[in-house]
């Protein structure tokens, strides 16, 4: 009686937990991956470190072709006093005189590595912005997957619960016969171990939504649902990215930092002189006799005796080199990484895609057969514990590719230096790439928790 009793709440529960997804279909607002690197972008404060960074290189700009400021010196003694003998005459102003250093060679320097620095730090947020995006896609691709496991696994648990009578939606093949202790205490392990996954799943999917609510800023108490994760879609020939490579935001941040450099080198062999000083002078003295007021001109020019500047220029020449050196290094790895990240995209995709069509339909057959079996008597509970987690299991196998494989997409877009949602401003063949993918995904954007599809259901 008791076990009876305990057999009907179990059924509860597991209607009440097919019942959530069709309610959270309705009410729960689906969050594209689109819309959720948008959200992340909007809210991300290493893009308000980048643009003010932006903002610091054009304050750079606008100081760099500005002249040096004049200085007026003003010179008063008491000579007239002396001259005329006259100690009360206290000190009077003799001298006024005005200079002012002309830049001849260096400002021209100055402005063309202020104008790289600042075209360095523009493409240096447009490299921000492609790790935030793939960061994001991670974390969305990670709340995917959590979300269909834990689906899987309340299709398991009324898979079990069905096999007992403990389920109100009956199958036209559920289990009539009589059931031996040995065949009863075997599903109960399958229905125990299936709210065990139930809870694995739970935990998994609320860890994965704390990591994309912090990643976006959502409230804690706000409901998440995400499109299926459905198979990644086929990304462009290895030459078409490889193509557009020279185009990556991280290679165009470094060679304005090398250009800039460069510019750097010019401005210190233009300062290895002062800037030449050009003075202007009025002033009043005793000439023959009288007191006479004259002006005059008077021109500055540094002689490098002990200081040329060399230092400066051998610094400037070194940091030049160095931009060169990383840019080779930065352009062999993107260029390793995209070929690594093709060839292994390409793999994930090619092997779900035989996963499914050699394993999961015929373990679904399996299990469909065997399940029809154990109700006629035909077979016994091992075989249909076995069936059964070996369709699960494939299942969960299955998701972890599809998983793997976009996963492999957000990376390959960063290898390439796509932007998921302006990819277009970056080169025309990546923007071929870009929008393949934004296609896929928006053909594709459908609630998340779902009910079950004839092919899924077994």
């Amino acid at each position: 009686m008791e076990f009876n009793k305990l057999l009907s709440k179990a059924g509860m529960f597991s209607a009440m937990m097919l019942s959530v997804p069709s309610v959270l279909a309705q009410e729960t607002p689906v969050w594209s991956l689109a819309v959720s690197v948008q959200r992340a972008l909007d809210n991300a404060p290493e893009m308000r470190a980048a643009e003010a960074e932006i903002a610091a290189r054009a304050g750079d700009l606008s100081q760099s072709d500005a002249w040096p400021n004049p200085t007026i010196e003003l010179r008063a003694d008491e000579k007239k006093a002396i001259e005329t003998q006259n100690r009360r005459g206290g000190f009077n102003l003799n001298q006024i005189t005005l200079t002012q250093p002309i830049p001849l060679r260096r400002l021209a320097h100055q402005r063309r590595a202020a104008e790289e620095n600042m075209e360095s730090a523009r493409v240096e947020q447009q490299v921000q912005r492609l790790q935030i995006e793939t960061r994001t896609a991670q974390a969305y691709h990670a709340l995917q997957l959590a979300a269909e496991r834990q689906n899987l696994a309340q299709q398991r648990l009324a898979f079990a619960e069905a096999l007992q009578g403990g389920s109100k939606h009956k199958n036209a093949d559920q289990l009539v016969r009589y059931l031996a202790p040995l065949e009863r205490a075997r599903l109960n392990v399958l229905r125990e171990t299936a709210y065990q996954e139930v809870a694995e799943a739970e935990g998994k999917w609320s860890e994965a939504a704390a990591q994309f609510r912090a990643l976006l800023a959502v409230a804690p108490g706000e409901p998440l649902a995400t499109v299926p994760l459905t198979p990644a879609a086929t990304p462009a020939t290895l030459n078409t990215l490889l193509d557009g490579l020279t185009l990556h935001p991280t290679l165009l941040a470094t060679q304005h930092a090398r250009d800039a450099s460069r510019a750097g080198v010019d401005v210190a062999r233009a300062q290895r002189l002062a800037d030449p000083t050009l003075s202007i002078f009025h002033e009043q003295d005793e000439l023959a006799g009288e007191r006479r007021v004259y002006s005059g001109i008077m021109l500055g020019v540094q002689l490098p005796l002990w200081n040329n500047n060399n230092g400066s220029v051998a610094r400037a020449v070194a940091a030049t080199d160095k931009a060169d050196a990383l840019l080779a290094a930065q352009r062999r790895d993107l260029e390793s990484r995209l070929r690594q990240n093709h060839l292994h995209l390409g793999h994930l995709i090619g092997q779900a895609e035989h996963y499914r069509s050699r394993l999961l339909v015929p373990a679904k057959q399996v299990l469909d057969l065997t399940r029809k079996g154990f109700a006629t008597g035909e077979q016994n509970g091992l075989a249909l514990v076995d069936a059964s987690n070996t369709y699960f299991e494939a299942q969960a196998h299955y998701l972890d590719l599809l998983h793997n494989a976009w996963f492999e997409t957000a990376e390959l877009r960063l290898a390439a230096g796509v932007s998921l949602l302006k990819p277009d401003n970056l080169s025309e063949a990546n923007a071929v790439v870009g929008a393949r993918f934004i296609g896929r995904l928006t053909a594709n954007n459908r609630p998340m928790n779902r009910a079950p599809t004839k092919e899924t259901q077994p």
